[in-house]
């Protein structure tokens, strides 16, 4: 369901030729055995990284300069060497050739986490700079790459927010996600992308905007939630509803959007609305009778599971005034995973309920039941119903005869 930050959407598919053949050289080069350490000035494809440099600082040729690019970071990739990564971040800043540029970011997509690290200012300065869209596109695929550098271009990613390019906006929001609660200050950015015509922008948006721990979550939150009445397409409305579970945001709004998703025609999004909820504890309790709806009418075992142990929470102790309902469904559910839920919800009302015979001779009953993990549930509740509260430290103690 919710996808891990690493696999953001959008990352791979837009990272242009020149990334991918940067990636590949770079991949090649690191194969190789690293020469002495007090070899300062390598040798590589035929011609030493100082004349590489030299052709990249000084050629005419916007191809031959592309070239000492793709050289001096299999310099890097083969040997370490220092001044070749610092040359391509130079570039990326500096070169007149947006062709150059570009390469230079591919380049820079391609390093590892201490080759991007020396070139950090010089990514940052040129994001902030950069006019040209395909430049700029590369750029931020490179910081998508390197979230630790990502973190120090916060501002620039939420500008690209903006760019005309839906797959800059993209590119930008997933690396904001990747950067995650530093990146915390784009959520205004982020927010307006909710409803950006381009679906992929959409998704990277709704993906950020649940990672990035946004300093008004009620803001963010009410904004997921307009979305969500809004959109139309299953994998987002999905995705909505784990980043409203990642923000944390109890509100009523968002309470009430979640009891809705309950009967969203799509099972998956039916099912993340009612984990979600089932974290919310009693301030869910309004959407108590749309739970206790799926699982009574859900065939699916696992939704009602869910809707089960979501029902339990919101309730608290006011499950006691359902219990009749909780029994027959107890004593009625053919699936035992759903009857083991239903024991253990009545158990964890503790010793409230011991005086209650109704509910004691259910869960005695279960103690029959034909599969053993149902029995073992009912003895276990049963123990924790009849167990004596544990007198707390201030207790007044009992008086000697």
């Amino acid at each position: 369901m919710a996808r891990v930050v690493a696999a953001a959407p959008g990352v791979t598919a837009m990272l242009s030729l020149s990334a991918r053949l940067a990636t590949v050289a770079l991949a090649l080069a690191s194969t190789t055995s690293a020469p002495s350490a007090q070899n300062e000035d390598p040798v590589y494809d035929g011609k030493k990284a100082s004349a590489w440099s030299d052709i990249l600082r000084n050629d005419k040729s916007a191809r031959q300069r592309t070239l000492a690019v793709t050289a001096l970071a299999g310099a890097w990739g083969q040997f370490k060497h220092h001044s070749s990564v610092v040359d391509i971040g130079r570039s990326l800043r500096t070169d007149s050739s947006p062709a150059v540029r570009a390469r230079c970011a591919a380049a820079v997509a391609a390093l590892n986490a201490e080759g991007a690290k020396a070139v950090e200012i010089d990514v940052v300065n040129a994001l902030k700079d950069e006019k040209e869209a395909r430049v700029r596109l590369e750029i931020v695929v490179a910081l998508g790459r390197h979230p630790d550098v990502a973190k120090k271009a916060v501002g620039p990613l939420a500008d690209v927010l903006k760019d005309a390019d839906p797959v800059a906006r993209t590119a930008a929001a997933d690396a904001l996600a990747k950067v995650g609660p530093p990146a915390a200050a784009a959520a205004p950015a982020l927010v307006p992308l909710l409803d950006d015509m381009n679906k992929a922008a959409r998704q990277s948006a709704i993906f950020a905007l649940g990672r990035i721990s946004p300093e008004n979550p009620s803001f963010v939150a009410a904004a997921l939630v307009k979305r969500f009445s809004e959109e139309k397409e299953a994998d987002l409305r999905r995705e909505l509803l784990v980043s409203l579970k990642l923000l944390g945001d109890k509100s009523e709004s968002v309470v009430t959007a979640l009891a809705a998703a309950l009967a969203d025609p799509d099972d998956e999004t039916r099912a993340v609305a009612a984990r979600t909820l089932g974290t919310f504890g009693p301030v869910a309790k309004p959407a108590a009778a749309a739970l206790w709806k799926l699982a009574t009418e859900s065939t699916d075992k696992g939704f009602r599971i869910d809707a089960v142990r979501a029902f339990g929470s919101a309730l608290g102790t006011d499950l006691k005034g359902r219990l009749k309902d909780v029994i027959r469904m107890m004593e009625s559910d053919p699936e035992f995973e759903v009857r083991i839920a239903l024991v253990e919800e009545i158990g964890a009302l503790g010793n409230d309920i011991k005086d209650d015979k109704e509910a004691m001779g259910a869960l005695r009953k279960r103690l029959s039941d034909p599969q053993g993990k149902v029995r073992e549930a009912a003895a276990a509740a049963i123990r924790r119903i009849e167990k004596k509260p544990e007198k707390g430290p201030d207790a007044t103690p009992e008086k000697k005869p």
